[in-house]
């Protein structure tokens, strides 16, 4: 039975969580809302996660399975059962990519081959996907997790990332206890591009529009029990503009505020090949006063770019080349861990900063568009392959086709640019009238985020307040 005192037990397996958590307060909030509040990560090795716990007396409570099948490929081939990957451009490139670019033995090559024509046949009759997920239902069943949430006393459970199989595990073993469960998710891309849930909840937060209706659409969630709060880890960008130490936060990264720069927000290797020709271009374009002669940039590598498996050593050569006066590299403060991206707090105040004084941002749509966007900046998405033309599959252009591109493109987020033409156009022509620009982003903004009031975070902690009320009082 739930804990009558209503603790709220946060799951974290991603450190963009991490960072929705720590550098918001959030958890803090809670606490002075009355609620005791505890982290439950995959292990406790993430020297940010748990010297925040330490340091405010928040429980952390690490979790894994012990079931072989958590090991093997299994959370790549369920959306073979599950999911039409004809139709979802985001999902059928992870099965080309598994065809044709997968490195390793013929076998893991042929087995989505095999699993693509099963797909055929589940997606025609539905009752073979109420089977798989009933089968799956038995393989989310697991003791330790029931064990773990009796002894925490947990009053709610939220997932950030309910993709991820412990998460499904957790948030399935809470609503077989009756505990109440929220999805309080971490990104934008979480509904339409990474396959069915493991498991679903009691209420749900959104971000703004476009995630209330996709909670809809795709999982037919009652919107009464949806709550737009907006993004609590972008309330900094909010904050930021009267903050005191802006200018010099700007001036560590590399960049003279006075002057105007370029933030390249770069994409790993897998979405966007050729990206690092783009970067050097523009570089060669500074350095050849193009844009006159006080212009900078400052190239942001994604953290999939530094450090994982998507990863290509070459790049990170390739940028250290083009350091000089007015092209700076500012590279991700990664954390010693094993949670995904998991970042150093000093590193969201630097990009922070440095997005609130930019000219634009340059940018493949992914999640720093948005951050853009809420620093008051437009965005230019570079969806090209330099002066190649890969095949589609294999080709930034395949990103437009992605559902929540389409939709940022669509509602005003982007500027894309299809060459290299274009994108130095695109680039004048914010030097030239950037109000311009800034205006017709905001639209996009409130679609994707709803409040730009830096106060997300706060109507995230009222939300969980409420809910936890309604099943204590």
């Amino acid at each position: 039975m739930p804990n009558e005192t209503g603790k709220i037990a946060y799951i974290v397996s991603h450190g963009f969580a991490a960072r929705m958590l720590l550098q918001t307060g959030l958890l803090g909030k809670l606490r002075a809302l009355g609620r005791e509040v505890c982290v439950i990560p995959p292990d406790d090795s993430d020297p940010v996660l748990r010297e925040y716990c330490d340091r405010h007396g928040i429980g952390l409570h690490p979790f894994s399975s012990g079931k072989w099948i958590w090991k093997t490929n299994y959370g790549l081939y369920r959306s073979y059962f599950l999911e039409n990957l004809q139709s979802n451009a985001a999902l059928y490139e992870k099965h080309y990519y598994e065809v044709h670019l997968r490195h390793g033995g013929l076998i893991f090559r042929i087995i989505p081959r095999f699993l693509m024509v099963l797909q055929s046949v589940f997606t025609r009759l539905r009752v073979l996907q109420k089977a798989f997920i009933a089968m799956e239902s038995l393989l989310l069943r697991d003791v330790r997790a029931t064990k773990l949430l009796k002894e925490i006393q947990a009053g709610m459970v939220v997932s950030t990332y309910p993709v991820n199989h412990r998460e499904g595990i957790l948030l399935h073993n809470a609503r077989k206890g009756k505990i109440p469960t929220a999805i309080h998710l971490l990104s934008w891309d979480n509904i339409s591009c990474k396959g069915r849930f493991y498991a679903l909840a009691d209420r749900y937060i959104a971000w703004g529009p476009v995630m209330v209706e996709e909670f809809i659409a795709h999982y037919r969630i009652p919107e009464k029990h949806i709550a737009a709060c907006g993004v609590p880890h972008f309330d900094l960008h909010h904050q930021m503009q009267n903050d005191p130490e802006r200018l010099d936060l700007i001036r560590k990264t590399g960049m003279d505020p006075s002057k105007p720069y370029l933030i390249f927000g770069m994409s790993s290797p897998r979405f966007a090949p050729k990206e690092i020709d783009v970067v050097e271009s523009i570089a060669s374009g500074i350095t050849s006063g193009i844009w006159g002669p006080d212009i900078q940039m400052l190239v942001r590598p994604h953290p999939q770019n530094v450090l994982g498996w998507m990863a290509d050593p070459e790049w990170i050569k390739r940028l250290e080349k083009l350091e000089g006066p007015r092209i700076r590299i500012f590279y991700p403060l990664l954390a010693k861990s094993h949670l995904p991206w998991s970042m150093e707090l000093e590193d969201m105040r630097l990009l922070s900063a440095a997005l609130s004084g930019c000219l634009v941002c340059i940018n493949s749509c992914s999640t720093l568009s948005i951050d853009a966007l809420m620093s008051g900046k437009g965005n230019i998405a570079p969806m090209f392959d330099g002066k190649e033309q890969l095949p589609y599959w294999q080709s930034a252009r395949r990103l437009l086709d992605y559902t929540h591109i389409r939709k940022f493109v669509a509602s005003g987020g982007t500027e894309v640019a299809v060459n290299y033409e274009d994108l130095q156009h695109k680039i004048s022509s914010f030097l030239e009238e950037p109000e311009k620009h800034y205006a017709a982003a905001r639209a996009a903004r409130q679609r994707a985020c709803g409040s730009s009031l830096g106060d997300a975070t706060n109507r995230v902690a009222q939300a969980l307040d409420e809910w936890v009320k309604e099943h204590i009082e």
